[in-house]
């Protein structure tokens, strides 16, 4: 569907023409009193008026295109199709430091492992709508629910552990998950909470989040993140790592997710967080209708061929000034 992003520059187009136009009347006023009489004034006058006559059409054409480029054609794909809504919300809390995961033969921390299998998920979409938020003392947005999932998975590729505290505030993640998944289709409102810990931040409780969830139709998928027992955990740079226990209220995941017809899951290496990613894809498609896929823009065509045609009426008006 094509489109105008900035369509108000159409009520330009006819100022080129309104130029002219009165350009040409200011030279026919000068016309009309001669400076000097000549014995071939009739012929001169009726030369005069053929000349008058030809408008500048290369330069009112150029000036036309370069309006016409202002108001920034697009074509937006804004046709049904298959897909579905995923929230992601993902811990970012001291304990993702946690270094119990292997990917590729590396061992990583919790963080890492859940921006990879993350990562892989969304190159996966095809459709789809991704959103994704991050908390720790609080919940932030990142990025509301959208169809440019290359957007998406660069700025998952810059969430760093610490960027919004170090406690683990659950409940205020849920509640503005369910703020940006409110105004969907209320058969697609998707949240999937990546956390290895309990709630320990934050001015709403859980279960006051839950209630909200509950009553806006919003499904969670709670996955717990990490092994039981003392794992590897990295301090700060001056100390040695040591091993500790990060205890997950695996309670109140699933509470979470049961009471909202999600499901709880648990996730204690890569290929687990993997199937787990996996099993929730499997959820039902629906018809939604994309209007957020990104436009292509249309206006550098306008553009370029109007600066052509404007330089080829400057090129031109030398040559008869030459001539």
């Amino acid at each position: 569907m094509l489109s105008l992003a900035t369509p108000v520059w159409l009520l330009a187009l006819p100022l080129p023409w309104l130029a002219w136009w009165l350009g040409r009347r200011r030279r026919d006023k000068r016309r009309e009193s001669p400076a000097l009489y000549h014995p071939q004034a009739a012929l001169l006058a009726r030369l005069s008026r053929q000349t008058r006559a030809r408008a500048p059409w290369l330069w009112l054409l150029g000036c036309t295109l370069l309006l016409l480029a202002l108001t920034r054609p697009q074509w937006l794909d804004g046709g049904a199709h298959q897909g579905r809504n995923f929230l992601l919300a993902i811990d970012i809390s001291s304990s993702m430091k946690a270094q119990d995961f292997v990917v590729d033969g590396r061992a990583v921390n919790r963080l890492e492992a859940v921006k990879h299998v993350a990562g892989q998920f969304i190159d996966q979409r095809r459709g789809d709508r991704i959103g994704l938020l991050v908390f720790a003392d609080d919940a932030y947005t990142l990025a509301p629910l959208s169809g440019d999932l290359g957007l998406i998975r660069r700025l998952l590729g810059e969430v760093k552990q610490g960027m919004a505290g170090q406690k683990t505030a659950l409940g205020q993640a849920v509640a503005l998950g369910v703020k940006r998944l409110e105004q969907l289709d209320p058969r697609s409102r998707n949240l999937i909470l990546l956390s290895d810990g309990s709630n320990t931040s934050g001015d709403i409780h859980p279960l006051n989040a839950l209630e909200i969830a509950k009553l806006k139709g919003v499904k969670i998928y709670t996955i717990g993140v990490g092994k039981p027992g003392k794992v590897l955990f990295q301090r700060g740079p001056a100390q040695q790592p040591d091993f500790v226990a990060v205890p997950t209220d695996e309670a109140l995941l699933e509470r979470l997710a049961q009471s909202t017809g999600g499901r709880y899951y648990s996730a204690g290496d890569t290929e687990a967080l993997q199937q787990i990613m996996a099993d929730i894809e499997r959820l039902e498609t629906l018809p939604l209708e994309q209007t957020d896929s990104p436009p292509f823009e249309w206006y550098p065509a306008p553009l370029l061929a109007g600066l052509l045609l404007l330089a080829m009426a400057r090129r031109r008006g030398a040559r008869e000034v030459m001539a």
